[in-house]
């Protein structure tokens, strides 16, 4: 067993040097974004209660279904599940801290991190994957509110990508509409449920709604005929959808609609929207939200509306490695020690501190390096120039960029 490699469980990534500096850099990028528009940073725990996400993400979701890393009990009286997402999480937090009772005051936050669903990987899908994401809540969010969520998610996606995206859109209507949407569909797909997938038909028994968003080739085919959700929205459902939609049409956003699209959470109610890259259409949905009415009352809370969204970070990633390259860290200093002299090598680490001390970046190469190979070490890192630490304790700089070498004093390098 001593000689045994161990290898990173499979649907995970690592990410080093270039590849972690994307990722944070994006994540500061869409923080800064997401600020502009009144978003406060949230974190919350990387696991919570099952119940929380059974009730939250839905039963009849196929991530409470069957994607959930639950944690093994060792004597707790509740059982604790990875996160599968946010908003479930963000809302509990909403609660728990009475971030409600203070009136007048705008409730929107901003949330990044690691999420966790069972399925099998590939293109676009891991186990363990990144999300960065907004939630706003008020008592009633209105047209303006869902218009401008949507906009920040499309502004953060263009600005990663430097690209125009496509937004598409539906709108699953208000309580009455969706009861009237859900019999219409039930009554459709009743006559065929016998024929359809497994999972089909648990969703026909738990929210046949589910079923639009099936991939099975053959039950796309009856999808195509089953009724639509447009037939069945109030005049009010349809004037804010059209004030949404007049919206992205006036700044020139590119949008369309799809009545069949429903999302893979059961809370969502009102506008659903995703941001797709026709660049790169194996990656699917680069991220996606919608307005969620209930959510909030129905994990203890008071009467909040909510709508929010996140990206695939990792996706995000996998779409922008031409456009995105992230902020590139070179050392500003690398100091070399000249001498083998104690006195010589303790002053090159003294000099160094002093130089972060000063604001500079700076490396030592190991003392085990060759006088050529730390040089060579120097130039894969990029480092702008070399400090000389010589025997005598002098100093010289040498520019990387013009290879030329001066003679410094401590004093005026370190002004």
């Amino acid at each position: 067993m001593g000689n045994q490699i161990y290898t990173k469980p499979r649907g995970t990534v690592d990410f080093m040097g270039d590849s972690a500096s994307r990722y944070l850099d994006m994540v500061s990028t869409l923080s800064q974004m997401a600020e502009e528009y009144g978003a406060k940073a949230i974190i919350t725990p990387t696991f919570e209660e099952t119940s929380l996400f059974v009730r939250g993400v839905g039963s009849s979701s196929d991530i409470v279904r069957k994607q959930t890393f639950d944690l093994a009990n060792k004597g707790s009286a509740k059982d604790y599940t990875l996160r599968p997402e946010f908003t479930a999480g963000v809302v509990r937090a909403l609660i728990e801290n009475k971030i409600y009772a203070v009136p007048d005051t705008p409730i929107r936050y901003y949330y990044y991190g690691s999420v966790f669903r069972y399925e099998r990987p590939g293109t676009g899908r891991l186990r363990e994957f990144r999300q960065f994401g907004v939630e706003f809540f008020d008592k009633t969010l209105d047209f303006n509110a869902q218009a401008e969520v949507i906009l920040l998610a499309y502004r953060g996606a263009k600005k990663i990508l430097g690209r125009d995206l496509m937004v598409t859109l539906n709108y699953l209507g208000g309580d009455q509409a969706r009861a009237n949407y859900r019999k219409a569909l039930t009554d459709y797909f009743g006559q065929y449920v016998e024929n359809m997938c497994e999972d089909c038909k648990d969703r026909f028994k738990l929210n046949p709604l589910r079923i639009l968003d099936c991939k099975v080739e053959a039950d796309q085919e009856l999808v195509k005929d089953a009724p639509k959700i447009e037939d069945y929205l109030s005049e009010e459902d349809k004037q804010e959808f059209a004030s949404i939609l007049n919206i992205l049409k006036e700044l020139n956003i590119p949008y369309q609609v799809s009545d069949r699209m429903v999302r893979g959470l059961d809370y969502y109610t009102g506008t659903v929207f995703e941001i797709e890259d026709a660049s790169h259409p194996e990656l699917g949905a680069l991220g996606g939200g919608g307005k969620y009415s209930g959510l909030v009352e129905q994990l203890g809370g008071p009467a909040l509306e909510g709508i929010g969204f996140s990206y695939g970070i990792d996706r995000l990633l996998s779409a922008s490695v031409d456009s995105f390259a992230g902020k590139q860290v070179f050392p500003e200093y690398f100091v070399l020690p000249m001498g083998k002299e104690k006195e010589c090598q303790e002053k090159a680490s003294i000099i160094a501190e002093k130089l972060r001390e000063k604001g500079h970046s700076a490396v030592i190469p190991s003392l085990s390096k060759s006088i050529g190979g730390a040089f060579k070490m120097a130039d894969r890192l990029k480092a702008s120039k070399v400090l000389l630490v010589n025997s005598d304790l002098t100093l010289e700089v040498k520019d990387m960029e013009k290879r030329e070498q001066t003679k410094v004093e401590e004093e005026e390098l370190l002004k």
